[in-house]
């Protein structure tokens, strides 16, 4: 359920240089007709049409010239959330973060990489039964480091979809000792991206226009609560107007990632909070929990803030194969702002407030 509180609403040239480059222009005009001069000015112009480029599926910024995700499959990788695994490595060089829940009411991510190389990434965990379905429409190399034997299964089953797990794929993987077994294994994107041809996905979301204003439309969203268990303890986002992003704080603390130079606050430019249904499966961990389905097919309530506005709707997926729509009342397209997305697939029944 969603509720909270939201108002209403040069070069210096000598003379004589400068007059000489005139004067053979005036010749080269003047002993050319009408199809030459067209031609002399297509070959004067120096104006260069990079090669390659485009707008990235998962965030949306247009790209001129040939860039190395054009040529690489999207890099979904498992990342543990409990607090034995914080702080993670990496989190902030993700294009795209899925927040699921687990078991034990315990949160993992789904963080996808794309335009954005990093040397360590992790700790590394085991992927769960909506791993496989979030990363099919996606085309993604996905890395774990196991899993439940019908999640791998399905995982492996999935068209366009590549285990690249420490299980079949170990030297891909390594461990740190100064952290305990089985939160101290990680990888490293150019490992895999090395190893692993592919290209990228379609569209995931709709964007603005890079002179479209973010800040538009909607009503006032700035600062976002929500909690996927009582053990699990409150996350929050804030949304810094500097830097256009929404800074995330868990237990209430900022929410720290080992970034290229340091400790740096996770944040994003867009988050969306997609409310599913859930059901506990037949997968029990070592601990003895089940484990917890989330279901990303079908259609729900959801939320979608950028640029300090939060949109309401509902989001649309009627098939694995294609990527989650997210609609208004009206059925229109709601568009994020170009730049990161953090998506939080929270259990229906919890509450999301926005002020």
């Amino acid at each position: 359920m969603f509720s909270g509180s939201v108002p209403a609403r040069m070069l210096r040239t000598k003379p004589r240089f400068v007059f000489a480059l005139a004067a053979l222009a005036l010749a080269a005009v003047a002993c050319s007709n009408a199809s030459g001069i067209q031609s002399k000015r297509v070959q004067k112009a120096d104006v260069r049409v990079a090669a390659g480029g485009g707008v990235h599926p998962l965030t949306g910024v247009s790209a001129f010239g040939d860039q190395p995700w054009q040529s690489r499959a999207p890099l979904a990788v498992k990342i543990g959330n409990s607090p034995a695994e914080r702080p993670q490595a990496a989190l902030d060089r993700a294009d795209l973060v899925y927040e699921e829940i687990i078991e034990g009411g315990v949160t993992r991510f789904m963080a996808v990489f794309s335009t954005n190389s990093a040397a360590r990434v992790g700790p590394v965990r085991s992927v769960r039964s909506v791993d496989p379905i979030l990363a099919q429409p996606l085309g993604a190399l996905v890395a774990g480091s196991g899993g439940p034997r019908p999640a791998l299964d399905d995982l492996r089953s999935r068209q366009g979809v590549a285990d690249v797990g420490a299980k079949t794929n170990g030297n891909f993987y390594t461990r740190d000792p100064n952290r305990r077994s089985p939160y101290n294994l990680y990888t490293a994107t150019d490992t895999i991206w090395n190893a692993r041809g592919g290209s990228p996905p379609g569209p995931q979301f709709s964007f603005l226009a890079s002179d479209e204003d973010p800040s538009s439309g909607g009503e006032p969203g700035t600062d976002l609560g929500l909690s996927f268990s009582g053990t699990a303890g409150q996350l929050s986002f804030t949304y810094d107007g500097q830097s256009g992003l929404y800074k995330r704080s868990q237990g209430g603390s900022a929410h720290m990632v080992e970034g290229a130079s340091g400790l740096v606050q996770l944040a994003f430019r867009n988050v969306i909070v997609q409310q599913v249904t859930t059901s506990m499966s037949d997968i029990v961990d070592q601990a003895g929990q089940r484990s917890v389905d989330s279901n990303v097919i079908g259609s729900g309530s959801a939320l979608v803030l950028r640029g300090g506005r939060v949109f309401r709707g509902t989001w649309q997926r009627s098939s694995a194969g294609e990527a989650t729509r997210f609609v208004d009342a009206s059925g229109q397209v709601i568009k994020l702002a170009p730049g990161t997305t953090m998506v939080e697939l929270l259990p229906q029944g919890r509450d999301a407030t926005v002020s």
